[in-house]
């Protein structure tokens, strides 16, 4: 379990236990900084962040912007340990790292976040994000400060978001044109209600499954097919063993960068300001360049498998299919937010 330190320093490779004992420390002594104290004038500390994503994507290019930028407006008083490729744990273990303080950061899809802040499953609604600039407005704005707030009382600060991109139908059986296309289709989703009633919805058997056990899965008949962003489609190969992929967009999701909420109050002011500037710096990167990432993946994808591309009449076949999914979820994540969402992101 080797880190990526963003600072000058060298790390040194810890292990699980080392690893929660430090950082267990680490919050304690910066729970006794006085937060009056001007942050220049303060002992160094060093945040971790955990992810899944394996150091050649562009998320976590932008983390490790993100780091060099902190470092550089703190003058080296606020450093960043990477740990990317789960080197910690699963994004569910991640998570509660991060909410239980054993962990400084981390990302996850609000699938992965609705287990701890269920309104986060307003933005895995079918067909709702326009847009990826409509998405990047409703976080700037209204909605993303909604969503701090219901994130705040779990125990998770919403420090950022990285753009992920649109998810679609992927699969070997055949093309997917319309919702008539996914009867029965054996389809992996993300261990998600919302996903697993969108897809059944569409006529489509859901499988909630681990994507590190997709490649067989597919290989041995278990599923048909699963729903994936185009990138990640590439990078895990998995067009080797899947023939169609259906630009459908069901959802257009994105990561969002969570500190814990202890650690983030205990930071002075100053620190806080220099966290979010350094942010948005990595993030306004993030955002240009992804759709480009998204567009080389696509370019790639159309020579080695069949891509489908849904006509704007056949979309809304699958939106219509999948409109009652609001309805079953106005209890779990509120009709007030629903609402919200479906104003600031249709």
């Amino acid at each position: 379990m080797t880190p990526i330190n963003i600072t000058p320093s060298s790390s040194s490779v810890l292990t699980r236990r080392a690893f929660a004992q430090k950082s267990a420390m680490t919050i304690a002594a910066a729970t006794l900084v006085g937060l009056g104290a001007p942050a220049i004038a303060q002992q160094a500390k060093t945040l971790r962040f955990g992810h899944s994503q394996p150091p050649d994507t562009n998320a976590h290019q932008a983390i490790l912007m993100f780091g060099k930028e902190l470092a550089r407006l703190s003058s080296g008083k606020l450093k960043l340990e990477v740990y990317p490729s789960s080197q910690l744990g699963g994004l569910a273990e991640m998570l509660q790292s991060v909410q239980a303080g054993g962990l400084s950061m981390s990302m996850a899809v609000p699938a992965w976040y609705s287990s701890f802040v269920k309104p986060l499953d307003a933005f895995t609604l079918p067909y709702l994000v326009s847009s990826e600039a409509r998405l990047r407005a409703a976080l700037d704005g209204t909605l993303g400060k909604e969503l701090t707030r219901r994130a705040d009382s779990a125990g998770f600060v919403m420090t950022g978001y990285w753009l992920l991109g649109g998810r679609h139908i992927v699969n070997k059986r055949g093309p997917v044109n319309t919702p008539a296309d996914c009867k029965g289709l054996k389809v992996r989703v993300i261990n998600s209600q919302v996903y697993i009633q969108t897809f059944r919805a569409l006529g489509a058997n859901p499988v909630a499954m681990d994507p590190s056990e997709l490649y067989l899965a597919l290989q041995q008949g278990v599923i048909d097919g699963f729903e994936f962003p185009l990138q990640d489609l590439v990078s895990a190969k998995l067009y080797e063993v899947a023939k169609y992929v259906s630009l459908d967009r069901h959802t257009i999701d994105f990561y969002a960068v969570s500190t814990n909420k202890a650690l983030w109050t205990s930071l002075a002011a100053e620190e806080q300001g220099m966290i979010a500037q350094a942010m948005k710096t990595a993030m306004d990167w993030q955002w240009k360049t992804q759709p480009v990432v998204i567009a080389d993946a696509e370019t790639k994808l159309r020579g080695m498998i069949q891509v489908n591309d849904i006509t704007p009449a056949n979309r809304k076949l699958f939106l219509d299919a999948t409109r009652p999914v609001y309805k079953s979820f106005e209890g779990s994540i509120g009709k007030d937010f629903i609402d919200l969402a479906v104003k600031e992101l249709s």
